[in-house]
């Protein structure tokens, strides 16, 4: 399991080998011991009882989200402003970044056209977005090389773990 994991991870960490073995050290654990890794992060899932699904899915976004490899992006934001926060991801991966206007998607485009016009500003430096499964009123974004998405949903799906690309 932990190549499959480590060459899921590499996806994002885009071989960074100083990050991928922090995140296989954290999410092996959910997918081999739930309860304990809800006890280890009792602090980061203040929620309280979370189905298994949901636990593996948090642990995937809270672990990308402290190596600067995902962003949560409120509903509400724009399609400018959530480019500018996944910019961050993107100096983290090494890649390079989105120019929107910050205004972009403000108006009539609240909801997931928004994320169509981040899609097609991502498309042409050859990048695909992901949005993890996570019921709730943010966005858990990420972004990863277009020729690896489909791979990445099948490694994704064998690990338990979802989320979609465009």
């Amino acid at each position: 399991m932990h190549a499959d994991l480590s060459a899921f991870l590499n996806t994002f960490a885009v071989g960074d080998t100083t990050v991928v073995p922090r995140l296989v050290a954290r999410l092996s654990l959910v997918l081999t011991d739930p309860a304990e890794y809800a006890a280890h992060f009792a602090d980061d899932l203040a929620e309280g009882v979370i189905d298994p699904q949901e636990l593996r899915d948090l642990a995937l976004i809270d672990s990308l989200l402290a190596e600067d490899l995902a962003v949560e992006c409120d509903w509400q934001e724009t399609a400018g402003q959530m480019a500018e926060s996944l910019n961050y991801v993107l100096t983290q991966q090494g890649r390079k970044l989105l120019v929107l206007p910050l205004s972009l998607g403000a108006e009539d485009e609240l909801g997931p056209e928004r994320l169509d016009i981040l899609q097609d500003a991502l498309e042409p430096l050859g990048l695909a977005l992901v949005l993890f499964a996570l019921d709730g009123d943010s966005y858990p974004l990420s972004v990863v090389a277009q020729d690896q998405s489909e791979t990445l949903l099948a490694q994704a799906q064998k690990l338990g773990f979802k989320l979609h690309t465009w």
